[in-house]
């Protein structure tokens, strides 16, 4: 870890880097990642506000909430799949820690969820008139944990797949399947108590539902969710990590 934050330079390298390539000969550059987000909280909004009527009250606001931190989520860990593969005539040709390249990867998705945040949020004042109370400060110390648990989960995922390719294509399928296990579309509590530890079985559900805790409903998540987030981000982080470090020295045998 000591390594990896001596490379900190590098790693803010690749995810500029990633920015830039992202949006390379396009007329806007970056603002296209304000644009997207803002398109898709006027469609959401109209769509369902007008057309898709839910039983949640501002359900198009309540859809959003879970939609963009799902987001950041399922693109870090389809992108961590190559972060490492993809990188292969650095691996070696430089000595460095290989664990730069999936860190860099959550980190790329989470610069993107951070533009996406500042449409959301004024967005919610204008087009959702809701008012940000004191309580949402509660969502950066969950983002946090939202990102230490993502990053533990692209570092197996992304060393898995130097060795088994076909990692890359279990997981697109699994995250689809998550999906609809996550608590996104769907009011927890409409689901029946008979299939609720189905969707817990889920660690997304957690994250998801602290989400709507804190921004839709303005609550602090109950303290054994909480609990239950901190164990979650600190085992994926700890043992990705760890298995990321057991194989990384036959990385540049296989890349």
């Amino acid at each position: 870890m000591k390594s990896l934050f001596q490379y900190r330079e590098l790693i803010r390298n690749l995810v500029v880097k990633d920015l830039k390539i992202k949006y390379r000969d396009s007329t806007i550059g970056f603002l296209w990642s304000l644009a997207n987000p803002l398109l898709l909280i006027i469609v959401y909004t109209f769509v369902f506000n007008h057309i898709l009527k839910g039983g949640i009250p501002n359900f198009s606001y309540f859809l959003l909430i879970g939609i963009l931190p799902w987001n950041f989520f399922a693109q870090s860990v389809m992108m961590s799949t190559g972060s490492i593969l993809e990188n292969g005539g650095l691996i070696r040709k430089v000595a460095m820690p290989m664990a730069v390249f999936p860190v860099a990867t959550v980190l790329f998705n989470l610069a993107q969820f951070a533009l996406a945040l500042l449409v959301f949020v004024p967005m919610s004042l204008l087009f959702f008139h809701v008012p940000m109370a004191w309580v949402t400060l509660w969502f950066f110390p969950l983002l946090i944990l939202h990102t230490l648990f993502t990053v533990g989960l692209s570092f197996m995922i992304s060393t898995a797949t130097v060795f088994y390719r076909d990692v890359r294509h279990f997981v697109e399928i699994a995250l689809m399947l998550l999906f609809w296990l996550t608590p996104i579309i769907y009011d927890i509590g409409s689901v029946p108590e008979s299939l609720r530890s189905v969707i817990y079985l889920n660690p997304q559900s957690f994250f998801i539902l602290s989400y709507q805790d804190i921004v839709f409903r303005q609550a602090v998540p109950e303290y054994s969710r909480v609990a239950i987030l901190i164990v979650l981000a600190a085992a994926s982080f700890l043992v990705g990590y760890r298995v990321h470090l057991r194989y990384k020295t036959r990385f540049a045998e296989v890349v």
